[in-house]
């Protein structure tokens, strides 16, 4: 359960089997669309998809070998734990597009423990931290499929069996139905799926030939708009840049192009790719298709704009669920979800480029929706509002921090269910447990300020 690494950095998160050679009936029958209906709208929809990952798991238990250093998608199969379920979302059309648990955590929403679904994705970390190193799949019955290690290879456990199991616990996402697409289908969610359903069909090189299906990675891009009625009129770069209207990297929607370019800080652009929902790009180049996640460093050191292209209805927001109700607790724990893998921490405060201390974080959030906590030092803002207790916390109240001392130094949010969001001062904003032993440790205080 060591933290995995892998050797190749090219490793393209999703290798269709038929493209290998290899029958995909071989170890799972079923072969689905990428865009399978949104269970925000059909819970039907999610649940059939949960059985079809499961039984993929199934199918593959006692045929894979357990490696962290080597990922192998075809027979003799070996996968880590992230990589094993990386590749049965994956065979099923819905792609995690990371082998990173990091970045698997954040994806989709939080769920409670006492909530768990099928196709729940679950994060351990035995060293007691909240960094995971470990990430299994909850199949229902209070069980999990998992590669669990070299010698149990892939397993079905349940979740009482051993101490590891609840010591370990950090949290637990709910991919599905974040990571699929609506119903109806959206503009942007056909883009998607229409980049998708080309992945392991076309050849990528210094011509366009639409009917052999060859492409350069904007002639690509040309592609994919055109079938989907969007004439972006463009295969240079440049000029895609300069297509349709600018959208801030936090509110990026499905069918947005988004820009990367090769030396930091340049605006020259180098790379165009298609954003996916729920930080996933899809990316044209030399290699093929690719899927990837903006949370990696590349993506985000190289980052330049993204375009919006898609007009009218495209998608929801990343990773932020329909929600029926709109009081200002949901829209401020809407806005730090949403900023999830886009803020950064930083020593000051910088609205621009979405870099803050735990603090400014929090006054940014609630800035945005008109409520001034009049300072972005944690330990002012906790003077700020009434004060409220640990046991009737309600969404949106601001909770305080230690990190070992005495002083209040961290602030965060609650959102419900016994979970709250901050941003980390190793750099990330991060949904976390109230009953994890660092907020166990470190909680102070609580205040109300809605």
């Amino acid at each position: 359960m060591t933290k995995k690494r892998f050797i190749s950095t090219t490793l393209s998160v999703v290798i269709g089997l038929s493209a290998l050679g290899v029958a995909p009936d071989a170890i799972h029958p079923i072969k689905v669309s990428a865009a399978t209906t949104n269970a925000q709208n059909n819970q039907q929809a999610v649940a059939a998809k949960a059985d079809q990952l499961i039984q993929t798991g199934k199918s593959l238990i006692g045929k894979a070998t357990y490696s962290n250093t080597e990922y192998k998608s075809t027979y003799p199969y070996k996968f880590s734990c992230a990589t094993f379920l990386m590749y049965i979302f994956e065979q099923n059309g819905v792609d995690l597009a990371t082998y990173n648990e990091d970045y698997m955590m954040k994806q989709g929403t939080a769920v409670a423990r006492n909530q768990l679904q099928k196709g729940d994705l679950l994060f351990f970390d035995s060293r007691g931290g909240n960094v995971p190193n470990h990430v299994a799949m909850y199949i229902g019955d209070n069980k999990i499929i998992q590669m669990a290690d070299p010698t149990q290879k892939i397993v079905i456990t349940d979740l009482d069996s051993k101490p590891y199991y609840k010591d370990s616990y950090i949290t637990a996402r709910r991919v599905l139905p974040t990571i699929m697409s609506s119903n109806p289908a959206t503009t942007g969610d056909k883009i998607v799926e229409k980049a998708y359903s080309l992945k392991d069909k076309v050849t990528m090189g210094s011509v366009n030939n639409e009917s052999s299906l060859r492409f350069t990675a904007t002639g690509f891009i040309d592609y994919v708009y055109k079938t989907n009625n969007i004439k972006l009129g463009t295969t240079n770069i440049k000029d895609l840049m300069n297509k349709g209207t600018t959208v801030s990297k936090a509110n990026l929607k499905k069918g947005d192009l988004v820009f990367f370019n090769s030396t930091k800080g340049s605006k020259t652009p180098s790379t165009v790719a298609i954003y996916a929902g729920d930080h996933r790009i899809i990316i044209p180049n030399s290699d093929g298709v690719l899927t990837r996640v903006l949370l990696v460093d590349y993506y985000e050191q190289h980052y330049i704009t993204a375009k919006r292209v898609v007009t009218g209805s495209a998608s929801p927001s990343v990773a932020v669920p329909p929600t029926t109700s709109s009081t200002p607790a949901d829209k401020i724990v809407s806005l730090a979800s949403n900023l999830m893998g886009k803020a950064t921490f930083g020593y000051g405060y910088d609205e621009k480029s979405l870099s803050f201390t735990s603090a400014g974080f929090t006054y940014y959030v609630f800035n945005k929706q008109g409520v001034n906590l009049k300072s972005k030092i944690a330990s002012q803002q906790a003077l700020v509002g009434n004060a409220v207790q640990k046991s009737n916390l309600q969404k949106g109240d601001l909770i305080f921090f230690t990190n070992g001392g005495s002083k209040i130094t961290e602030s965060a949010i609650y959102i419900g269910a016994n979970q709250y969001i901050r941003l980390k001062t190793n750099g990330s904003v991060v949904k976390e447990s109230l009953n994890s032993t660092w907020a166990n440790k470190n909680y102070k205080t609580a205040r109300r300020v809605l």
